[in-house]
């Protein structure tokens, strides 16, 4: 046997003992599924993937891990697997640590009124004792407050049809849930609400009306001048929110290369207005003086 085939057969012994080496050490690892039904109202890592983690704790961890908002009824939406990389990655656990394997992506449909009984039986069950013994032992206070009667879906608008005024315990009272009709209907999801589920203030915002990229006509008021120019929304706003605008053709300036930014607060469709008399608005267009009073002499 010559030298170089001696130390080719090593050099394999050693790349093979290196892989079994890294498999050994690597078993913790996250199995992606093609599809999933889930149950609830949100998606949980345990519902799109199997667990396989050898650390209890570390295990039950992932496997309420909260994803996203559940998709509505006869919706469907996708994670890939660099998404629940992404994640799990944000949430402090490292693909050293745990590994993603499987499809490379899943399928997430809405469960069927008797699966999300179930899936809510199976999930109170998973409760610790002393948790419900503790909610039980609080004062309770009952609220009216706006529910949605249909499956909502996140942009759409919610209409007065959509919602009605039902009971519901809390623990205290505060301002999670608006407690009138007219602050909820006319506003925008922020992201789906099942059926019969109450609304939240987190649920809902002003409609979108100035979208990023979008022309907007800003004003500004100094005295009895007012100043217009047309600049770029570098962000979405609804009526009376703030929206960062910058001019549509930008000049750099400085070392840092900086350009014009500010504020200003949305008033209707592709209009905003600065706040404040002090905040300057350059302007390459003639300012428009108010028109004044004729007088007869």
């Amino acid at each position: 046997m010559t030298i170089a085939t001696v130390t080719r057969s090593l050099f394999s012994m050693l790349v093979v003992l290196a892989m079994s080496t890294t498999a050994m050490a690597q078993t913790d690892q996250v199995v992606l599924k093609t599809s999933a039904i889930v149950g609830g109202t949100l998606v949980r890592l345990g519902d799109v993937a199997a667990i396989e983690v050898q650390d209890h704790k570390l295990r039950a961890e992932l496997s309420e891990m909260e994803l996203m908002p559940a998709p509505g009824t006869d919706h469907s939406t996708y994670l890939t697997i660099n998404d629940i990389r992404s994640i799990l990655a944000a949430r402090g656990i490292s693909s050293e640590q745990v590994s993603v394997t499987g499809s490379n992506r899943v399928r997430m449909e809405a469960a069927s009124v008797q699966e999300t009984i179930e899936h809510a039986a199976v999930t109170a069950k998973r409760i610790p004792r002393r948790t419900i013994s503790s909610q039980v032992d609080q004062p309770q206070e009952i609220m009216t407050v706006a529910h949605v009667v249909r499956n909502v879906r996140r942009g759409e608008v919610i209409q007065a049809s959509d919602v009605e005024m039902r009971e519901l315990t809390v623990i205290r009272r505060d301002d999670s849930y608006p407690s009138a009709l007219h602050n909820v209907v006319g506003k925008e999801a922020t992201r789906t609400i099942a059926a019969d589920r109450p609304i939240s203030s987190q649920d809902i915002r002003e409609p979108i009306i100035v979208r990023r990229n979008d022309v907007v006509t800003v004003y500004a008021h100094a005295g009895n001048v007012i100043v217009r120019r047309e600049m770029l929304a570098l962000s979405d706003a609804g009526m009376q929110e703030l929206v960062e605008v910058q001019p549509i053709e930008p000049k750099h300036f400085g070392r840092a290369r900086q350009v014009e930014r500010f504020q200003a607060q949305v008033t209707g469709p592709g209009e905003a207005i600065v706040l404040g008399g002090h905040v300057k608005v350059p302007t390459s267009k003639p300012l428009m003086p108010l028109p004044q009073p004729e007088i007869n002499r």
